[in-house]
């Protein structure tokens, strides 16, 4: 899903989740393409190493360390870039954390944990970039990392793929609301299993995307004006499996599980 695309400025770009894994190759990756980037997570000295590689070679990079638990901690903290930007022209939302457990192995009310990093801080971002957009006639981009599993079930992490479903459809209503009016660009890109430090407890016979990978990915979103798009040709076609054929897909799911989905190491 594409739409044209107006001739880009070399826009200031927040990346969330940026001091490892995808959240820092997708901001080398803007940084590449001669965008200044604002990096921020919740620990200051891994995005002061991310920032000084960005400088290193040639680009601008400013750090901004912050706590994304819940939407208020997003909501002031956005405010908090734009006063200091008010220039900020797009925001990758990348951060994100999982919690492996089973259905019914997890209490209920430890859900909302997920949820508080990966539905409800980059719902508030999305919302006080959109207003402020608005206010200001500017042209924006929000582009959000989300994961295949809001589309594919993930035994173990029923959870994170739910909270990832969420940002989703909430994302696809801001972008039928108001973005297409307004000049707002509203990208979902959706990897599958990815070699970062939120899966390195885990194991699988297949090999995980390298976070290179989904920066590219995230970079085409922006750059071609990508509605949604999910990384990788095997994502892909299991994605169109679990939508098309769901009964087939549960049972080949229920046969390989114990092969082909990431697992914690032994």
């Amino acid at each position: 899903m594409i739409r044209s695309s107006p001739d880009l400025k070399k826009r200031l770009v927040l990346v969330t989740g940026a001091s490892r894994g995808i959240g820092a190759a997708t901001a080398r990756k803007f940084a590449q393409q001669g965008h200044p980037v604002i990096l921020t997570a919740y620990g200051k000295p891994a995005l002061d190493s991310v920032a000084a590689e960005i400088k290193a070679n040639g680009g601008t990079a400013h750090v901004i360390p912050a706590d994304l638990s819940g939407s208020k901690k997003a909501k002031e903290f956005i405010q908090n870039v734009l006063r200091r930007h008010p220039d900020l022209g797009a925001a990758v939302l990348n951060a994100g954390v999982a919690v492996e457990g089973a259905f019914t192995d997890r209490d209920p009310e430890s859900f909302l944990d997920e949820f508080q990093v990966n539905y409800f801080a980059p719902i508030a971002i999305a919302h006080e970039l959109a207003l402020h957009w608005m206010r200001n006639k500017n042209q924006g981009s929000i582009i959000a990392v989300s994961s295949v599993t809001s589309t594919v079930p993930f035994p173990g992490h029923a959870n994170y793929g739910a909270s990832k479903a969420a940002l989703n459809q909430m994302l696809r209503n801001m972008r039928f609301e108001i973005a297409s009016a307004n000049n707002i660009h509203v990208g979902i890109v959706m990897p599958g299993y990815t070699e970062t430090a939120m899966t390195a407890n885990l194991e699988s016979v297949l090999p995980g995307s390298a976070p290179e990978f989904i920066a590219e990915t995230v970079w085409d979103s922006f750059n071609q004006e990508i509605l949604e798009s999910i990384a990788g040709l095997d994502n892909k076609l299991v994605a169109g499996m679990f939508r098309f054929f769901p009964a087939l897909s549960d049972k080949l799911l229920q046969l390989s599980a114990s092969v082909l989905v990431p697992r914690k190491k032994k």
